[in-house]
């Protein structure tokens, strides 16, 4: 979790050439200002220390709906037929399947699925 972290904070710093450049301009400072270069630099990371947690519950809470793997090329684990795009429920209000094998399933297949866990209570779409 701490490699992601670190990794999240440092992904922030590659904007600080976008933002110093910004607020130096804002400021009426030269572009080359340490200043700027500095104050951007603080607030990425204040705004990586922040958003990782707040990006890491928008990728991960259950609370915000289904998570859909869908994958090119694939070989329809029902039907045996190779399609240009697979699609595969992983995890919704009450389903998952983020542990175990991944079954990709053609368009065709993806849907009958679909359907069948819907008469089975689980909610895809919440």
């Amino acid at each position: 979790m701490w490699k992601r972290y670190l990794l999240y904070l440092i992904r922030w710093q590659l904007s600080t050439p976008i933002l110093a450049p910004l607020v130096a301009f804002g400021t009426g400072t030269p572009v080359f200002d340490a200043r700027s270069w500095l104050w951007s630099g603080i607030a990425n990371v204040i705004g990586g220390a922040i958003f990782f947690w707040v990006d890491k519950f928008i990728f991960t809470s259950r609370k915000l709906g289904s998570t859909w793997h869908v994958k090119e090329n694939i070989i329809c684990v029902a039907c045996g037929q190779k399609a240009p795009r697979g699609y595969r429920l992983v995890k919704s209000a009450n389903y998952d399947r983020t542990q175990g094998k991944s079954e990709y399933r053609c368009e065709e297949c993806s849907i009958k699925k679909a359907e069948e866990l819907t008469r089975k209570g689980v909610e895809l779409y919440k």
